[in-house]
């Protein structure tokens, strides 16, 4: 069968390719403007679904690089007050050695004032914060973690942050611990057997105790009683004016009846020197070795007695200045607690003996504000504690002072390591996003060179068609001739 080109044919073919060779010098001049080989899944199929891929990695790399950086800047900023805190406590532990040798109130007075300085000091670097929120608010970056109650003596700083440290989590690394929580560094506490000062025979119970800090036991009387036999009664003022404490065979009563009809006699409590007495006496107070006293009813003493009379004083004790009072118990852990927090304190009320005032001390547990706040009441000697007690007092607080400043440098320590490490990871994750970059360039970038010389091909080739479906299309009268 012949098979004629008709130029209706001819001119269809030519649009068809120069259409085809047009739709080429775009693709390509358009790689050559953009750089990008890649404008349509139709251009490479394998080559798009490569580059899909590495697109999507390049974007968490981007991502985690972006956390990265954060984290790095959070706890570059961290470590900042971090260092400034510990330089603090440096001088704190200067004034604590200060204090030791100072006897003059107004130079004590002077020290007291820069620890309050410090004091304040220490709250504002604990409530740093960047452009993410608070640095030591553990996960509530958006809460103020730290506040001065200065409506108490004590200077009391209360934490309103998370316990909860943050973290650095990346897919396909471990997870990290970028900040610390705020109480974790400036309250952490090591308790240290509990220290009770004072003269009413209390002392330290079994157990571990949960209270913090230091604080004031108060003992009062509440009634005595006296073995039968004697005839000795509690005085009209007993109640109120009695200061002994204590079970069956902590106080005695000496009494000889020298009249031998209860008239008159000598008394004693304890041992000491004996004083007169007479059956007319119904409030006498007698006092023992310690400062101990009772008042006694001796209007009716039996005739003739001489000898000595057990003595049962009860009372209570106090954590909150009196107004919450517990029997005393006189065993050896009787366990007190403390209504405000209810922490518990455990007490060996035994061997007490008489009212008063103690203070207890939980060495250990006085945070970072709280051991400035106690050194400076002790260098002022808020407790009126004898010259002795104070020196006792102010070297256990350069021992706290030392406690803390060796945690905040154990914290800077570890701020520091974690930065390296995250550092370490910036600079992984970077060669990483370089490397995916390279490789998704080399996926949709194109070669410039070789397009450019593909675009000369085509443009050649463009005229040549053109050219020879001109010369195609081009008939002379010798062609109808024929």
């Amino acid at each position: 069968m012949n098979f004629r080109v008709t130029p209706r044919l001819a001119i269809d073919f030519a649009k068809s390719e120069l259409g085809r060779q047009s739709a080429e010098l775009q693709r390509t001049q358009k790689q050559i403007s953009t750089g990008n080989r890649l404008h349509r899944p139709s251009d490479d199929p394998t080559a798009v679904r490569r580059s899909i891929i590495q697109k999507d990695n390049l974007t968490r790399l981007n991502r985690q690089m972006e956390s990265v950086e954060r984290a790095k800047s959070r706890v570059s900023h961290a470590h900042v007050p971090l260092r400034e805190a510990q330089h603090l406590f440096v001088r704190a532990r200067e004034i604590a050695l200060a204090g030791v040798q100072v006897t003059e109130p107004t130079e004590r007075a002077f020290l007291a004032e820069e620890l309050d300085v410090i004091l304040t000091q220490m709250v504002s670097l604990a409530n740093t914060e960047d452009e993410s929120g608070y640095l030591f608010a553990g996960t509530a970056t958006e809460t103020e973690p730290f506040t001065l109650d200065a409506s108490k003596s004590s200077g009391t700083v209360t934490y309103h942050g998370s316990s909860d440290s943050s973290f650095l989590r990346i897919s396909g690394d471990v997870e990290r611990e970028t900040l610390i929580a705020g109480d974790e560094i400036f309250q952490t506490i090591i308790r240290e057997p509990t220290i009770i000062l004072g003269d009413t025979g209390l002392r330290s119970g079994l157990g571990t105790d949960t209270a913090v800090g230091n604080g004031k036991l108060t003992v009062a009387h509440t009634n005595t009683t006296y073995a039968p036999g004697s005839g000795v009664a509690a005085g009209a003022s007993s109640v109120a004016g009695d200061t002994i404490i204590g079970a069956t065979g902590t106080h005695q009563l000496q009494i000889d009846d020298t009249s031998g009809t209860g008239a008159f006699g000598t008394i004693s409590l304890n041992g000491t020197t004996a004083i007169g007495f007479t059956s007319a006496d119904t409030d006498l107070t007698v006092t023992g070795p310690n400062g101990e006293a009772v008042q006694v009813d001796l209007s009716a003493i039996v005739a003739g007695f001489s000898g000595t009379v057990d003595i049962v004083a009860s009372g209570t004790v106090s954590i909150d200045g009196g107004a919450t009072t517990t029997p005393i118990a006189f065993t050896a852990n009787q366990i007190l607690t403390d209504p405000a927090d209810g922490s518990t304190i455990h007490l060996d009320t035994s061997a007490m003996f008489r009212t008063g005032e103690d203070y207890i001390e939980f060495p250990g547990t006085n945070d970072v504000f709280d051991t400035l706040a106690a050194l400076r009441d002790d260098l002022l000697n808020t407790r009126n504690l004898s010259s002795q007690g104070r020196l006792d007092a102010m070297n256990r607080r350069l021992g706290d002072v030392g406690r803390v400043e060796d945690q905040l440098l154990s914290e800077v320590g570890a701020q520091s390591v974690a930065l390296e490490q995250i550092e370490r990871l910036l600079i992984r994750t970077q060669d990483l996003t370089l490397d995916q970059q390279i490789q998704y360039g080399e996926t949709t970038s194109a070669n410039v060179a070789e397009a450019a010389i593909r675009l000369q091909e085509l443009l050649t080739l463009q005229q040549f068609t053109m050219t020879s479906v001109s010369n195609l299309l081009s008939h002379n009268l010798l062609d109808f001739l024929k």
